[in-house]
């Protein structure tokens, strides 16, 4: 009779070790705080823009605000296309590598958001509006990418369909 005293098989020696690197734990905690950080950034940004002009999401201003919201979006969105956490394959230490992206982006959004609150000095209030509603909309999508490292199977599915 073979015992294994409850250790995984060979092949599956490399998954349990795999599991261990990939720290799942810091990983989700890592993409919670990112997440907190992008949603906060975006409210502020739009909260910002909103305080600069008056009745800013009503009538035709709304159109140049989710413009310019869209285009912080999807510009973040495909700049951070291959760093989503759900996109990461197991190959190498994808808790570093996401820490590291995290770290980044951060910085990078931090110093958007600047841009925008004192590009005042500099230009008018209608394109430091355009500028906080694009820091907004990247923000929210910051948000949304963390919301990906909480879908199990993720890639799975997008390939069975």
């Amino acid at each position: 009779m073979n015992r294994n005293w409850g250790l995984p098989a060979k092949q599956e020696r490399a998954a349990v070790r795999n599991a261990k690197e990939m720290k799942p734990f810091a990983t989700l905690s890592i993409s919670v705080v990112f997440g907190v950080f992008g949603a906060a950034l975006a409210a502020i940004s739009f909260g910002d823009a909103r305080e600069l002009l008056s009745g800013l999401f009503h009538g035709r201003s709304l159109i140049p605000a989710v413009l310019a919201a869209g285009f912080g979006c999807w510009a973040y969105v495909w700049l951070a296309r291959a760093k989503f956490a759900a996109h990461f394959d197991g190959r190498g230490n994808a808790f570093s590598d996401l820490l590291k992206f995290y770290g980044r982006a951060t910085l990078a959004l931090i110093i958007l958001l600047f841009v925008g609150r004192f590009s005042g000095l500099i230009t008018g209030d209608f394109i430091r509006v355009l500028i906080l509603c694009a820091t907004g909309g990247a923000g929210a999508a910051a948000a949304f990418q963390t919301v990906l490292a909480f879908v199990p199977n993720y890639q799975e599915e997008e390939e069975t369909t």
